[in-house]
């Protein structure tokens, strides 16, 4: 390339800041200005959503102060890619803040900027925005309804996932997909509501055309359990059209513990012999199940197992004070 432009300068920049680059990327984002080259809207976004990902909160702040000083006016693309960032990093107060000063600012939110803070909602248990949207009169699509729906979920409020959910449905020509039904029945599942969570499984393929996949299973296992239905699981297991998945197996045998259910347990464990487990998450229950009554036989079995289809437990760890990791 003879001459580098801006796009071309944007594009390095914005490969760099894709990868995970952010340092590399203001490098080049530097030398661009150095060859007299000033870089536009599009530009300073690609720049602060790469520092906003990595959860480099001051970088993000002093990118943000210098495109004001030279004169640009952050504007909802701006915003949007500052708050998606925050969520993406795990930043969930900081996501929070920055649509407070957003809206203060006079800059009206859409459908990006919602969808993407919604996330940093369900991790602070916040549940208020949706009476926001509403009030900026934003339509409710399916895909903002199965974010808001994720949301009420991790925050255990099953009756308003379930409003937004009756209420999607009713609107002429929008329709459940599978991610609106697994929020949905992880809804149920967390707030304990056994049963319109199993009459909202039974009804998927009747009512929303929508055959199970392997996270419905999932969750109504999740849902069972914990209640003492493991009878119920069990059946449900037996009966899924796919090869058992680790989380499945994991939350069977944890029911099965806490409800004294041994019989089930020996039951699936005979079961897991013919699966091809990648996980030790299982293995690791039925180990725990086995050594708590004292049949010492049966852990070294289940150990001998692990070892026979390569599946290693990883140590864990612990954070100390000073910020340093500590094997348990």
């Amino acid at each position: 390339m003879t001459k580098r432009d801006v796009a071309s300068w944007t594009s390095m920049i914005c490969g760099y800041c894709n990868v995970g680059k952010s340092e590399e990327a203001l490098g080049l984002f530097e030398r661009m200005k150095l060859e007299g080259l000033q870089p536009n809207e599009f530009t300073w976004n690609v720049m602060i959503a790469g520092f906003a990902r990595s959860g480099d909160i001051n970088a993000v702040f002093a990118l943000f102060g210098r495109m004001n000083k030279e004169g640009l006016v952050p504007d909802l693309v701006t915003w949007n890619a500052i708050i998606s960032g925050f969520v993406q990093s795990q930043c969930p107060f900081e996501a929070l803040n920055l649509f407070g000063n957003m809206l203060v600012s006079g800059i009206k939110p859409n459908h990006v900027t919602i969808t993407g803070l919604l996330p940093a909602c369900g991790l602070t248990g916040s549940n208020q925005i949706h009476c926001l949207i509403y009030r900026l009169g934003l339509d409710v699509n399916v895909f903002f309804a199965s974010a808001l729906i994720d949301t009420y979920s991790k925050c255990g409020s099953v009756k308003d996932a379930r409003n937004v959910f009756d209420k999607m449905m009713q609107v002429e020509g929008v329709q459940a997909d599978d991610a609106t039904l697994t929020s949905v029945l992880s809804a149920c599942s967390h707030s304990g509501y056994v049963e319109k969570g199993l009459k909202i499984f039974r009804l998927m393929k009747q009512s929303y055309g929508i055959e199970g996949a392997k996270e419905h299973y999932a969750c109504v296992i999740d849902m069972l359990c914990p209640s003492g239905r493991i009878v119920e699981a069990y059946e449900l297991v037996k009966e899924m059209p796919f090869e058992v998945t680790d989380s499945i197996v994991g939350a069977f045998f944890n029911g099965c513990n806490v409800h004294g259910r041994k019989d089930l347990t020996n039951l699936m464990s005979k079961q897991i012999l013919k699966m091809e487990l990648k996980r030790p998450g299982g293995f690791v229950t039925l180990s725990n199940i086995y050594a708590a009554d004292g049949e010492w036989e049966e852990v070294e079995n289940v150990r001998k197992l692990m070892k026979e289809k390569k599946i290693h437990k990883k140590p864990g760890f612990s954070w100390a004070r000073r910020g340093a990791f500590v094997g348990e």
